[in-house]
Formats: structure tokens, C-alpha cells, sequence
């Protein structure tokens, strides 16, 4: 790819992250803040945009000139899902996401570069797939028993939901079980939110960060509708926690489990930024 085509990319991404902010004055004699500075509310706002906008970028020239992964010569990306850390080697999806692939990749959060998978234990019957890949600086996420029913409506899904363009960042929808499911169908509850495709994979947390559950699918509105006349919308179905337990330990995968419940609880924006430490886009190659 040609440096100036390059070069016109992110002048124009430039021009629209100025926009984008242009009813902000500029100041261009302000002070680069010190660690001993807090931001301010307009800096740390400022500073995002940036950070997105250089994201953007990048991964905009990778896509133009991606780096090639020699397992993935002469394959294709098929589908993306998502998965997350379990161990700084081990990654925890959907058995739909992972199972049927001819490669896999587990992306890095930030810029669309992604590292190869193998996946080395799977059941299909709970929907549920552990993958191999290389050790990454990461904090591993934790999981929780169960959902306490104080916190049933306090939950959030993380992923990387399709909106027809590319998601460079893990994204948080916040959702709640209905106390009722808590006790439904062993195994699996239902969760009321905004759950899509590429969602998959995605852990159900509560709002101190812990997993509680696994994204497994979203319930067909039109399927439903035509049966009973229904519309049922943004309903999602997760896999339990008790369920992950036995899938994990079937497969010797180590894991870290919480007991103690935090006072209070973080706030959707805090429980993202937690998530975005172990959550990442699953790549299926063939």
C-alpha cells in the first residue's frame, strides 16, 4: 500500500476526531498534565478521542496491510465471536464459536492484531470451548459462585457485538436476570438486554467485574413471533456458573473463583474497563 494513501487515511480520520470535539475552544498553551495532576473532566475527554482516533488508525492500516500469520495462509475469517482469559494462556468461549474452525485467533483489544488459538477441550453440548494460545499480559478474570439475587438486576455482558463496522474495543450492554430465572433450568438462565451477533463467548458479570455466567445465544424474535404471536426482543440466554465449573475442572483447566462480596459496586463504565483487561474478539479461520 502506497505511504501517501496511508498518509490521506489519517489525515482524514484526523479531521473527523477535530470535528467531532470542534465546539470545544482549543487551548494550545495548556500544560501537559503531571502525574500529580489530576485530568480534568474536558482533558480526559479529549484524551479518548485521541486514543480512539490513533486506534482507528491503526488498525485501518493494518487492514490495508495486515501482517500474515503464517497459519492463516490461504484461509479466510468466517465468523468472530468473543472470548476471555481465564488463565494468561487460556482462553473461555462458546463451543459454536470455536468448535468447527480450521484455525482460530484471539485478538489483542486494541488494534486487530491477533495471535493464533488451538482449541484443546470442547463440549458441545453445553456449548463451551477452552483454547490454548500464547501467554499474554493479562489479569485472568475471576468468577463468582452465583448471582446473588440483590445483584441479579445489577449485570453487564461484555464483547464485541456486530454493528456493521469494526469493533476495535470489547463493548459493555448492561443487563438483568429476573429473580424467577435464578432458579429456572439448571444450567442455563435467561437475561433481558441488548444482546447481538458477536456477543457469543462473552462472560455475564456482576458489578464488582466477577463472572457469573456465559453468553450462549440470543432468543430468534421472529422465531418466537411466528410460534405464539409474542415479540420478545433482546433476550439472551447464558450458561451458569456451575456449569462452567464442570466443564473446566472435566478439562483440568485451572481458574480463579471469589467468594467475598465487595460493599457497593463499581459503576458499568468501571466494570468495563476491568473486562477490557481479559476479554477479547475470537477470530474463526477456514
Amino acid at each position: 500500500m502506497r505511504a501517501e494513501t496511508i498518509s490521506l487515511i489519517v489525515l482524514m480520520l484526523a479531521g473527523a476526531g477535530l470535528a467531532a470535539c470542534a465546539d470545544a475552544p482549543r487551548n494550545t498553551d495548556m500544560p501537559i498534565p503531571s502525574q500529580q495532576t489530576p485530568l480534568t473532566m474536558k482533558q480526559a475527554t479529549e484524551r479518548r478521542i485521541a486514543e480512539d482516533m490513533e486506534a482507528r488508525v491503526r488498525y485501518i492500516v493494518r487492514a490495508i496491510n495486515p501482517r500474515q500469520v503464517p497459519e492463516l495462509e490461504g484461509l479466510r475469517l468466517l465468523a468472530v465471536g468473543t472470548g476471555f482469559f481465564i488463565t494468561t494462556d487460556r482462553v473461555l468461549t462458546n463451543f459454536h464459536v470455536a468448535g468447527e474452525c480450521t484455525a482460530l485467533t484471539v485478538g489483542n483489544n486494541t488494534e486487530g492484531e491477533q495471535v493464533v488459538a488451538k482449541l484443546i477441550g470442547g463440549d458441545a453440548a453445553v456449548d463451551l470451548a477452552v483454547l490454548s494460545t500464547k501467554p499474554a499480559d493479562v489479569k485472568p478474570a475471576r468468577f463468582r459462585t452465583a448471582i446473588s439475587a440483590e445483584k441479579a438486576n445489577k449485570l453487564a455482558i461484555v464483547g464485541y457485538p456486530e454493528h456493521g463496522l469494526p469493533v476495535l474495543k470489547a463493548e459493555l450492554s448492561e443487563v438483568s436476570v429476573p429473580r424467577a430465572d435464578l432458579t429456572g433450568a439448571p444450567g442455563r438462565y435467561k437475561f433481558s438486554g441488548g444482546v447481538r451477533r458477536g456477543n457469543s463467548g462473552g462472560p455475564v458479570l456482576d458489578d464488582s467485574g466477577a463472572v457469573v455466567g456465559i453468553v450462549t445465544q440470543k432468543v430468534d424474535t421472529v422465531a418466537v413471533y411466528r410460534a405464539t404471536g409474542v415479540v420478545v426482543d433482546d433476550i439472551g440466554i447464558a450458561i451458569s456458573s456451575v456449569t462452567i465449573f464442570d466443564f473446566l475442572n472435566a478439562n483440568k483447566t485451572a481458574f480463579e473463583r471469589v467468594t467475598a462480596t465487595p460493599e457497593g459496586g463499581l459503576i458499568p463504565g468501571q466494570v468495563l474497563d476491568e473486562a477490557r483487561g481479559f476479554v477479547r474478539q475470537i477470530g474463526c479461520w477456514k
